[in-house]
C-alpha cells in the first residue's frame, strides 16, 4: 500500500467515505493538500490490517487502529498511548512536521464515546490541520 503524496490526485470522498459527484454524475477528484489530508483522515478511520491488499505491519501498516483504545483503562497512560500511535502514523508522511503533532483524548461521555482531537502542520507552514474523531466500543467516525 502506498500513502498519498503531495502531488497525487484521488477520488473525492464525502463524510461517509463515498465518491463525490457533480450534477452530471461525474466523479470529482481532489489533489494537493486536499488529497493527502483526505488520505490522513481515511487512515485515521481505518484499523490496521483492514485493507484487502495490506502487507505491512506496525508503523508502516495503513490504519491508525484507534479501536485498540476503545476499552482501555487508565486515563493518563491512555493519553500517552494514543499520542504515540497517532505520532507514529503521521510521521510516516515526510511532509508533516513531527513537532506540530498534538492530540487530546476527551474522557468518555455518558454514552462511553470519546472524542480524539488531532492537530498537525506541514513542514515550513503555520496552517494547522485538525481532525476530530469519535471513538466508541464498535466504530471510529469523523465527528
Amino acid at each position: 500500500m502506498r500513502l498519498t503524496e503531495l502531488e497525487d490526485v484521488d477520488i473525492a470522498l464525502d463524510e461517509y467515505g463515498q465518491p463525490k459527484t457533480d450534477n452530471d454524475g461525474n466523479v470529482l477528484t481532489v489533489s494537493g493538500d486536499a488529497c493527502w489530508f483526505q488520505d490522513v483522515v481515511c487512515e485515521a478511520l481505518t484499523q490496521e490490517g483492514e485493507m484487502l491488499h495490506e502487507d505491512e505491519e506496525g508503523r508502516w501498516a495503513y490504519g491508525f487502529g484507534l479501536l485498540d483504545f476503545a476499552h482501555a483503562a487508565g486515563e493518563e497512560d491512555l493519553q500517552d498511548d494514543v499520542y504515540a500511535r497517532v505520532r507514529e502514523k503521521l510521521t510516516k508522511r515526510e511532509f508533516i512536521e513531527p513537532s506540530s503533532i498534538q492530540t487530546r483524548l476527551d474522557p468518555p461521555g455518558a454514552d462511553k464515546e470519546r472524542v480524539l482531537h488531532i492537530s498537525f502542520s506541514k513542514i515550513d507552514e503555520t496552517d494547522e490541520r485538525n481532525i476530530d474523531i469519535r471513538v466508541n466500543s464498535t466504530e471510529v467516525e469523523i465527528g
